[in-house]
């Protein structure tokens, strides 16, 4: 595969199940790294069940080349020597790999492949990671990086702490979104949504899984619709959970309060159209959805947990509570839903915050930093 005229080739490597924070978090830097000076090409690792095929689209949409590989398993010896033949075809200058099967299996392979030059990013802390065959794994990976970027200061800690990883190897580099364009009208959406004047909507975008604690919302917004009955639920996302979300709600007798909606694509339209930005997160190595609440001038209540108060201010952009307490959940929730002068200085306030630590130009430049300086070595 030949490079047009001098522009040096980087290829990213990641297992790629959804459009989720990492995939995001791709999806708007690597369009910015593809320039004049570089070839950005993303091989992903995809799951023959699940081809992904809008994430693909949007890649392509962006001007980003794909490589695909089939994994079958974890552990898929075919898969890692595709991946080997691939690099020792592409040859490319350096390779940037993200979670766990892009570490095992990028890094090996690229060591394989005489690729001299690469960069890991550590995106979260799963509580899989502090078991001793995977903390020693990424130990040992993480001595043929030349570099690897945290997304957080948290994640930094935590890699240190748990991985053994020197503090002067890893760098943090933040998640950045771009100012949002909203498109739809926010009245006419929410009424679309089932919303009427007057009622205050707490919304939530995440996964429908156990880290993201929607069982803990659920049950602190049933409490509060007890003291503030123009209170209403939205719950974007798909996942496991599900099922067992939606049996909560009818337990809890809150149906009629709250909606589900599953995927949306339209998440800074779905944003603007709520009041209140709930991410009760039991870990989180950074919290996306929470920069775009941000960005979109929301107010966030969020755990105490991870990175999330590195995004949220307490008491400036928005409130933070320990994770699994649904006493002080609620209280915040009522607390906030009863000011509104409050919901809009703390939104303006997090826009603010928004855009200037958290833009893409910032990302994006701290980024190609890096490389120049892992390609110098």
């Amino acid at each position: 595969m030949e490079t047009a005229g001098s522009r040096k080739k980087i290829v990213h490597i990641a297992k790629v199940t959804g459009i989720h924070g990492m995939e995001k978090h791709l999806l708007t830097l690597l369009p910015q790294l593809n320039s004049t000076s570089w070839q950005i090409i993303f091989l992903l690792l995809i799951e023959n069940h699940n081809p992904v095929s809008e994430y693909l689209a949007l890649l392509e949409k962006n001007g980003i080349m794909v490589h695909t590989v089939t994994i079958r398993h974890d552990v898929d010896p075919v898969c890692f020597w595709q991946i080997v033949l691939f690099l020792f075809k592409a040859k490319p200058s350096l390779v940037h790999t993200h979670l766990v099967h892009g570490d095992l299996y990028g890094i090996i392979a690229a060591k394989l492949a005489g690729i001299k030059h690469i960069v890991s990013t550590k995106h979260n802390d799963d509580d899989f990671r502090q078991r001793g065959f995977f903390k020693l794994v990424h130990h040992v990976l993480s001595t043929y990086t030349a570099r690897i970027i945290t997304i957080s200061a948290w994640i930094r800690q935590f890699a240190h702490a748990v991985e053994k990883i020197p503090h002067e190897k890893m760098c943090t580099i933040y998640y950045g979104v771009a100012p949002p364009k909203v498109s739809r009208d926010r009245e006419s959406l929410r009424a679309e949504l089932g919303f009427r004047s007057g009622e205050t909507v707490l919304g939530i975008v995440a996964r429908l899984t156990e880290q993201k604690g929607h069982r803990y919302l659920i049950e602190a917004f049933a409490r509060a619709i007890t003291k503030n009955n123009r209170l209403r639920l939205l719950i974007v996302g798909n996942g496991e959970l599900e099922d067992d979300l939606k049996r909560q709600v009818q337990n809890q007798h809150i149906e009629h309060l709250t909606i589900f909606t599953g995927y949306r694509s339209d998440i800074y339209e779905i944003l603007n159209a709520i009041d209140i930005f709930v991410h009760p997160s039991l870990w989180e190595g950074f919290g996306l959805s929470v920069l775009e609440a941000m960005a979109v001038g929301k107010p966030v209540i969020a755990t105490h947990s991870s990175a999330l108060p590195e995004i949220v201010e307490d008491t400036v952009t928005g409130l933070l509570v320990s994770p699994k307490n649904v006493d002080a959940l609620a209280d915040k929730i009522l607390t906030l839903a009863s000011n509104p002068l409050m919901i809009k200085q703390m939104g303006e306030k997090g826009r603010g915050r928004c855009e200037k630590l958290f833009s893409v130009e910032r990302m994006v430049q701290a980024t190609r930093t890096l490389y120049d300086e892992v390609l110098a070595l």
